[in-house]
């Protein structure tokens, strides 16, 4: 029996899977099943695919007869013969130790599922890469190296961990529970039902402060911006509603877990949605059918306010009971968001040489954030530590702020440094820089907006060139 199967998904990713492939098979845990379910791919993906299977004993390709992710995925599992389960997206890649380090953290402490941190990355026209780690614990509260168990989800008002291929599963554990994907048409967001299907039943899972795996951000097809999110997150929860009702019934504290996230799936992806693009035209049915089922659940006091957030609150009474008012607010909320965000990266994209003074987490974002927008005259990182100045920070060198005032006479200085950002500006202006020359970084810290290649793209939201 091998330690994992994994399973990789795929249709039409030629530009990609050669790298992805390359991951997989160069992991230093070797005793691996690799199981390719491509979906009838017509770009060279199959023959890609046939190719690594003939020099490589543990890969099986397999040809699925419906393009959807949902069966490709129960295909695989039910093929799989590995102890463990894991997943790999056909246009990512993953370090070489995932596997070894997973398997064998799960092995010692007879795990059910094993996930860690990751990364998100870009790749720029020029070459360039950059990459934002994704905090498990910065974004979802989760505590690292403790037994996480279904009630740990139930018990907590914010969403943890809504991602699937950063870990694995132990096959025993998703027959047990017969959790498998909804296998409807397309790629898009059927990973909702098992993520929440394992959230469920977990007795004993565990989260790693480590990130192994690479999640693409630039591939423009990816399910991550379909215009239909709505539509395939509304089938999801339709089916988890049918789930937990014939596992627990309607009033069990698992219905009301389930509440509260359907609360956040109904319209936190609207919103998202509505600030880099157009929402496909069923949109509002599909949004008429979630606030018919919000409203059940409050009418039934599943959902009430101490569910969820106060500001969270908010909104699902003004989704539910003043459809008007919310589109309004909404439509609003996300144009004001897209403007900031523009605007910011008009000032900077004026200015002849930036630096960004701050090279900890908030600059590789505002870098990121900057570079993914065809704004390229970044100049250099800044910071008062001495033990930085000389070394290279993304690709650009770390100096002291004088040695930059010396070097970019004139350049434009960008801030991000939150936390003292008061205290460098006077250390700016005693140092003789003008206040119209500086800036402090109050946007987005979060990788999936820095890295987000559709925001900018087209219309009045158009990237900046």
């Amino acid at each position: 029996m091998p330690k994992v199967s994994i399973i990789m998904p795929s249709l039409n990713v030629a530009p990609y899977i050669r790298e992805c492939m390359e991951s997989v098979i160069c992991q230093t845990l070797k005793d691996i099943e690799i199981l390719c379910v491509d979906a009838g791919s017509t770009d060279g993906t199959w023959e890609i695919l046939e190719e690594y299977a003939k020099n490589d004993a543990r890969i099986r390709v397999i040809k699925s007869e419906k393009k959807s992710y949902g069966y490709q995925m129960n295909l695989g599992i039910r093929e799989a013969s590995g102890e463990y389960i894991g997943i790999v997206e056909t246009d990512d890649f993953i370090l070489p130790r995932m596997y070894e380090t997973l398997y064998g953290y799960a092995e010692e402490n007879d795990a059910e599922v094993v996930k860690s941190d990751f990364d998100v990355f870009t790749t720029l026209e020029d070459g360039e890469r950059m990459f934002l780690r994704y905090s498990l614990k910065k974004y979802s509260g989760v505590a690292y190296h403790t037994v996480v168990t279904s009630d740990t989800y139930m018990n907590r008002r914010q969403t943890i961990d809504v991602f699937i291929w950063n870990g694995i599963y132990k096959r025993e554990f998703l027959q047990e529970h017969h959790i498998f994907f909804q296998e409807t048409p397309g790629a898009a967001f059927q990973d909702c039902g098992f993520r929440y299907q394992v959230a469920l039943h977990l007795q004993r899972g565990f989260f790693l402060n480590e990130s192994f795996y690479r999640y693409r951000r630039d591939n423009v097809n990816s399910s991550t911006y379909n215009r239909k999110c709505v539509l395939f997150n509304l089938a999801e929860c339709r089916n988890l509603i049918r789930i937990v009702q014939e596992m627990r019934g309607e009033y069990s504290e698992q219905m009301s877990f389930l509440a509260r996230e359907i609360a956040v799936i109904a319209h936190r992806p609207y919103q998202e949605l509505l600030t880099w693009g157009q929402p496909a035209e069923e949109t509002k049915e599909a949004l008429a059918e979630f606030r018919t089922i919000l409203k059940d659940f409050i009418e039934k006091g599943i959902l009430h306010p101490a569910s969820v957030t106060e500001t969270a609150w908010f909104e699902i009474r003004m989704f539910v009971e003043n459809p008007d008012f919310y589109d309004y607010y909404t439509h609003l909320k996300a144009e004001v968001a897209a403007e900031t965000i523009r605007s910011f990266l008009a000032d900077i994209a004026k200015q002849e040489q930036v630096i960004l003074f701050g090279s900890g987490f908030v600059g590789s974002c505002a870098y990121c954030l900057i570079r993914n927008n065809g704004i390229d005259h970044i100049a250099a990182f800044c910071d008062n530590d001495e033990a930085k100045w000389g070394s290279s920070y993304l690709g650009k060198v770390i100096v002291s702020p004088e040695e930059a005032i010396r070097r970019f006479p004139g350049a434009f200085f960008l801030i991000t440094n939150a936390g003292h950002a008061d205290e460098i500006q006077r250390q700016l202006v005693m140092l003789g820089v003008e206040k119209k020359r500086m800036r402090t970084y109050t946007y987005t810290t979060s990788p999936m907006d820095c890295t987000n290649m559709v925001m900018w793209r087209s219309g009045t939201k158009g990237r900046l060139q």
